[in-house]
């Protein structure tokens, strides 16, 4: 990493700090002090109408993860095979919101409880990591260090600098003493990977808590919670002499074991 960039970054970090300490000019901390693009690959069932790029916004106490690839509204498309799939849009780009300090993610997805989305909450850094002290890699204009890790059920191969020391990264990823400039799984299934970084004071996109319907559940428990729904869906159907199949959630990003 150049002088000048880690410079730079050194001074918006410390002054932004500074203000919001200060008495004249108080300053959100919802105000990023950067943005790093991933090309986002999912070879997978569901997830893969989010791919392309996606953003994730940073300051020193929390992060935003936005998907660009979403449509801005749900509809239903079909398939080689005569059915129906219905595929969630969403204006925001299903935002996964970190705070870092708390260690606590608030992410948005598709809701069955409500005809608004649902916001989920989970543990951000939620994974054992295994950092390779001797495997270095230079992503842009930083140095990058190796870490193996598992999370959602699938292992994970990350790249990460020290130079930038925030605990984030692409989707849920996080947990490691500086920001994940890069990740994938091991059978490239799903892949985030590196397209720009930019420090800047002039960001207008705010780090906030996505809108939608707390559920109180994490991920987990509401794809488990959402699946026993469909179960109790299509007994009650076939009870009226009708075969309905609505297909559980499981091949995605985060594997759901079916207990």
């Amino acid at each position: 990493m150049s002088e000048l960039v880690v410079s730079l970054f050194i001074q918006i970090l410390f002054s932004n700090q500074s203000v919001v300490q200060g008495d004249s000019i108080p300053q959100s901390d919802s105000i990023p002090i950067g943005r790093i693009t991933y090309l986002q690959q999912v070879n997978l069932p569901t997830d893969n109408d989010r791919n392309g790029n996606a953003t994730l916004y940073f300051n020193a106490s929390r992060s935003l993860y936005i998907h660009h690839g979403v449509p801005a509204k749900s509809y239903s498309k079909q398939t080689e095979e005569f059915y129906s799939v219905r595929i969630a849009g969403d204006p925001e780009g299903f935002p996964i919101y970190k705070l870092h300090g708390e260690h606590k993610i608030f992410s948005k997805i598709p809701c069955y409880l409500s005809k608004k989305h649902c916001i989920v909450e989970d543990t951000l850094g939620d994974v054992d990591w295994i950092i390779d002290p001797s495997e270095r890699r230079r992503l842009g204009v930083y140095e990058c260090r190796k870490a193996i890790g598992k999370f959602g059920g699938r292992e994970y191969e990350s790249w990460f600098t020290y130079d930038i020391p925030i605990s984030s990264g692409p989707f849920k990823l996080g947990g490691l003493p500086g920001l994940i400039l890069e990740a994938y799984t091991l059978d490239k299934k799903v892949q985030f990977l590196f397209v720009s970084l930019e420090i800047s004071s002039k960001l207008t996109q705010l780090i906030q808590v996505p809108s939608g319907l707390p559920v109180n559940m994490s991920y987990k428990e509401y794809i488990k919670s959402r699946n026993d729904h469909s179960k109790n869906v299509e007994k009650e159907f076939l009870a009226k002499g009708f075969k309905v199949s609505v297909t559980p959630i499981k091949d995605s990003i985060e594997l759901i074991e079916d207990k």
